[in-house]
């Protein structure tokens, strides 16, 4: 016996087989026990999503001999004559091929002859859409008052197309695409019939490939497991539909969260080179993210999803505008791969990511002061360090608190971009000032700059007036950026850090800082003697009044 694909074996019989399409279903049913059957029926919807299926039970219902609660009975010779195609009440056109006015005049001729042995003579014309203006115009008269015996149902993927004089004369359903649940509970039902052993991870693997359409389900299904066997994996399904492993999405956005452009092109090439369309790789990335921001905005969690949990809200819509952006390109290009490059750069190199970076900063800062609110109300203030009087400070807190209280973001950004370029800095007589700078951390920034070391010898020598001058030129090189900057101890920075936040906490808009010693002193200035050798001998033997002439 020839094999007969899954989508025909299992196609549903009655309206209880039916995934999905509830309201639909519930009311044909009642029509048909309230015997309110309408005379034209226009079923829309995407492809796969049972409006022909649901066509064929109906006409069976409203013809079976004994229907039960609007269900045919599938045993009564009306029933079993329809399925075997021994009686003809029921005639199923393809308008696709069927579109003329020719075509449809013959119809309108035939539908005046009784059934032959049902109640109704039902026409199925499928995709009625492909109607030509004239067979439509052919079609309108019948439409609008066809002999009692006949209904007209119309199924199409295309609504907009048909025209309003005969969408009037219809009652209209609009099927959906199904769920992924009712699509997965389907495949469960179907492999347990057929003995086939499949993971979990596989079905729902494959329901979310079909994209709401059970008849593309089932088919991707028999695909696979014609490739496979009775034995089915997730990876099974990765091989024939084309789609791409969760894990090598999340390595790709990793890699261009973290700026490794390199990393994610490497990744690319491995999965087209393993036979991966670049529009399928697109479209799992944007589910990729999808899943993450469900995540994050649901209480639905996914552990697959744990290393990209630091992402922010706002990378993730930025990520997707770019990636809807290549979906919607890639249809009208055949350098697809050149495309998805291109975007993978401008995921990594685009001027809204500094301000999505520094905006996560500050939300991060938020919530860190937030979670200090939370464990204790009252943080105890570390005891200050009175500044010795013979010393002249280099920093005090008031020049600190004062750069703390006037911040500048815009500087902030343009500082801490060009920052791990000095390293590498060209010019050679201020090498030794950038990589000593380079060792900072760059804390905060107003018209002057607030750095942090380590160790205080560090701070020490960028403080120093030598240095200091070299750093000017390095920072203001373009622009003018500060009139100033201190360095100060890491330690010290916790002191000033622990503080402000005390404060913050407790809503003053202008936290200060009390006086602390920073151990950064002005270093007195040691006077060089001038006085000639031979002249400081005199003086040692003949005292200090000593008269020399030239």
């Amino acid at each position: 016996m020839a094999y007969v694909a899954l989508y025909r074996t299992y196609r549903p019989k009655t309206f209880s087989e039916v995934a999905g399409q509830k309201v639909i279903i519930k009311t044909l049913q009642n029509s048909i026990t309230h015997n309110k059957i309408g005379h034209a029926y226009l079923f829309s919807g995407p492809r796969g999503t049972g409006k022909t299926s649901i066509a064929k039970i109906f006409a069976k219902a409203v013809n079976c001999l004994n229907p039960h609660e609007g269900n045919p009975c599938n045993e009564c010779d009306i029933c079993k004559g329809l399925d075997k195609g021994d009686i003809s009440d029921v005639i199923e056109i393809d308008a696709a091929s069927n579109n003329g006015v020719d075509e449809i005049r013959d119809l309108r001729d035939k539908v005046k002859y009784m059934p032959g042995a049902s109640k109704y003579k039902v026409y199925i014309i499928d995709e009625v859409h492909m109607l030509t203006t004239g067979a439509f115009n052919a079609l309108l008269k019948t439409l609008e008052e066809p002999p009692k015996h006949v209904i007209f149902i119309l199924a199409t993927t295309e609504a907009y197309k048909i025209p309003a004089t005969i969408l009037s004369r219809c009652q209209r359903f609009d099927f959906k695409n199904l769920d992924t649940d009712e699509i997965y509970d389907k495949l469960s039902e179907i492999s347990e019939k057929e003995s086939i052993n499949i993971d979990d991870e596989a079905k729902q693997m494959i329901a979310v490939s079909a994209e709401g359409g059970m008849r593309d389900a089932l088919s991707l299904f028999d695909q696979i497991i014609s490739y496979a066997g009775n034995s089915i994996t997730l990876d099974d399904v990765h091989q024939v539909s084309g789609s791409v492993a969760t894990n090598a999405l999340i390595d790709i956005l990793e890699a261009l969260d973290k700026k490794q452009v390199q990393v994610a092109l490497n990744i690319l090439i491995e999965l087209i080179q393993s036979g991966k369309e670049v529009s399928r790789i697109t479209s799992d990335l944007i589910r990729a993210l999808r899943d993450l921001l469900l995540e994050k905005k649901t209480t639905v969690k996914n552990p697959k999803y744990d290393r990209l949990k630091h992402f922010n809200v706002n990378k993730i819509y930025f990520y997707l505008d770019i990636l809807n952006k290549l979906q919607n390109d890639l249809k009208y290009t055949h350098q697809k791969r050149m495309y998805i490059e291109l975007a993978f750069i401008k995921m990594v190199d685009h001027h809204m990511l500094k301000q999505i970076d520094y905006d996560a900063e500050i939300e991060n800062l938020k919530l860190e002061i937030q979670e200090l609110k939370t464990q204790a109300r009252e943080i105890p203030v570390p005891t200050k360090t009175l500044i010795p009087q013979d010393k002249k400070p280099l920093v005090t807190s008031k020049v600190i608190e004062e750069i703390l209280n006037n911040g500048d973001k815009e500087k902030r950004l343009i500082l801490d971009n060009g920052w791990a370029a000095l390293k590498d800095y060209p010019i050679d007589e201020l090498k030794l000032a950038a990589h000593l700078l380079s060792q900072a951390q760059l804390v905060a920034v107003s018209n002057k700059m607030l750095i942090v070391y380590e160790d205080l010898s560090f701070c020490e020598q960028i403080m120093s007036k030598e240095l200091k001058k070299q750093v000017f030129k390095i920072l203001n090189n373009k622009q003018k950026l500060i009139d100033d900057y201190y360095a100060i101890q890491k330690s010290d920075w916790e002191y000033v850090l622990n503080h402000y936040k005390q404060q913050y906490q407790q809503g003053i808009e202008f936290p200060t800082i009390p006086e602390h010693d920073f151990k950064l002193y002005e270093q007195p200035k040691i006077k060089k003697d001038k006085t000639p050798e031979v002249v400081s001998l005199a003086k040692e033997y003949f005292g200090d009044k000593v008269i020399v002439e030239d």
